[in-house]
């Protein structure tokens, strides 16, 4: 008699499934992105600085982001800056304003413009002429970049920063370094996975 007929029928099946779904938890989850200015209603103005400001996590492999301008009424994007460094769990950047279409509607879109990968958008605000905004000041230990004109798919980012910022990491086991947790995880469900399979062969 095969050892394998004492057990249940869909026993092993479920043996696997437990073991994989108990190791599951040693994959960290470290992928939020939030940014925090604009807020929902925050007026910025032409011809001054207005900050934008987020959050996001430590490990989540993200060096840096290119920010974009969009409206939702209309058609284009504003390029800010491409490879802007994100890789502390807060940052800041200073955006001064020349004759940007005024309007209520305009979001931030944070995002890798290489692979097309969207980290975060902001909440709704608007871009006025008057210089009665109400943007948080400008956060002095950030730099500033200035933006000028409506969308034109012609034209490139406002600002690159520095190459040394874009997150491009040595080969090798530096490479993953950061992720050593989840790749032990994700070895150990699938030995798991095998072995069930392999024993319920038997």
């Amino acid at each position: 008699m095969h050892v394998l007929s004492y057990f249940p029928t869909g026993f092993l099946s479920l043996f696997s499934l437990f073991f994989a779904w108990y190791l599951l938890p040693l994959v960290r989850a470290n992928s939020y992105f939030v940014i925090s200015q604009p807020t929902k209603g925050v007026q910025w103005s032409n011809n001054a600085v207005n900050s934008v400001s987020w959050t996001k996590g430590l490990l989540d492999g993200v060096n840096s982001v290119d920010i974009e301008l969009a409206r939702l009424s209309s058609d284009g994007l504003i390029f800010v800056a491409r490879d802007v460094p994100a890789s502390l769990s807060t940052g800041s950047l200073n955006i001064y304003l020349q004759d940007i279409p005024t309007a209520d509607d305009y979001y931030l879109l944070f995002l890798n413009s290489t692979h097309g990968v969207m980290y975060a958008s902001s909440q709704r605000f608007a871009i006025s002429d008057s210089g009665n905004g109400t943007a948080a000041s400008p956060v002095a230990s950030a730099a500033t970049v200035t933006v000028s004109g409506g969308p034109n798919p012609t034209v490139g980012f406002a600002t690159t920063f520095p190459p040394s910022a874009n997150g491009v990491t040595a080969p090798g086991w530096k490479a993953i370094e950061g992720a050593s947790r989840p790749l032990v995880a994700l070895t150990a469900v699938m030995a798991v996975c095998l072995l069930g399979g392999a024993w319920t062969v038997l």
